[in-house]
């Protein structure tokens, strides 16, 4: 049976073991993740903690809906063996409160209901030497990592998140749209996890040891995922971000199994990783459309459960 859980009543470590049980966990979906980046998440539990679904909620004119919290690509069922039948399950155990759902499965989650759209991922075997991960490199690649050598880069590793953070702000944000409480969100979970021995910052240093790219690099089970990245124009101009993460790669590649880029559904993005020998994998999109018929239409049709 799935039942519905509030915050205050879910046992964290019940819950972070169901997350750990699945054949691909992921910090995403784990509770002291989820307290940093969705205050006051629920959950639906299936059993005594066999399979878990986080559920992040807002309210808007009067309106309940469910949606995925920044800095979580992959959220829906963790457990021992998930089937299409489980996360079917889960999918009609949120409760009807809630009249609309935009979330994004996990890698892990197989759904057979119509009207699924699948997001793309990308990432990198890794578990042996540099050299062997190169041969992957496109020719583009090569060039822009041979520009940065001439251009004189260093990396530095350490942890320069507020620098990295300013370069989004001031080239990327404001046409992204990306609000304080967005950057005040990443600011905390970025401090957390290098507190919890997570995370690290590798930075593009230019001849005058000045950071002209950086990445926030968070490793977790095995899998370094690319969670944040800055740039401005001069990293444009010198390779920078194929220099950065070709040395990543290189401090990383025999300690870790997996490089997860995080995407991406833009096409520019995914050609750069796709530059790097990078692996296309899809995770699932839902939508759960129980608005009022009247303006259901101006939100998608949605899932059809049956």
């Amino acid at each position: 049976m799935i039942r519905f859980a509030k915050n205050e009543n879910i046992d964290r470590d019940m819950w972070d073991a169901a997350v750990m049980q699945s054949s691909q966990p992921m910090m995403y979906a784990m509770s002291w993740y989820l307290d940093l980046v969705a205050p006051g998440w629920n959950g639906l539990i299936e059993d005594n903690y066999q399979c878990v679904m986080p559920l992040v909620e807002a309210k808007k004119t009067g309106v309940h809906y469910l949606f995925q919290p920044p800095f979580c690509q992959q959220l829906g069922v963790y457990g021992k063996e998930i089937s299409a039948e489980t996360v079917k399950r889960f999918l009609l155990a949120i409760p009807h409160k809630y009249r609309f759902t935009e979330i994004m499965l996990n890698e892990s989650c197989p759904v057979n209901v119509p009207g699924v759209e699948m997001l793309t991922n990308i990432t990198l075997q890794l578990g042996c030497d540099i050299e062997k991960i190169r041969t992957g490199y496109n020719e583009n690649t090569r060039r822009n990592i041979r520009k940065a050598a001439r251009n004189g880069l260093s990396v530095h590793k350490g942890f320069d998140i507020e620098t990295i953070i300013s370069l989004f702000k001031n080239n990327k944000g404001e046409a992204l749209g990306k609000h304080e409480s967005w950057y005040s969100t990443l600011k905390t979970l970025s401090f957390q996890l290098r507190h919890l021995g997570l995370a690290n910052t590798y930075c593009a240093l230019n001849q005058h040891n000045e950071i002209t790219a950086g990445i926030l690099l968070v490793e977790f089970e095995g899998r370094a995922v690319l969670l944040f990245s800055g740039s401005g124009n001069e990293a444009r101009k010198t390779g920078a971000m194929h220099f950065l993460i070709d040395s990543i790669l290189a401090d990383i590649c025999t300690t870790h199994q997996l490089f997860d880029f995080e995407g991406s559904n833009n096409e520019n993005l995914a050609k750069f990783y796709l530059g790097f020998g990078g692996k296309l994998s899809n995770y699932p999109f839902i939508r759960i459309n129980r608005l009022p018929l009247c303006v259901r239409w101006m939100k998608g049709k949605g899932l059809s459960l049956r």
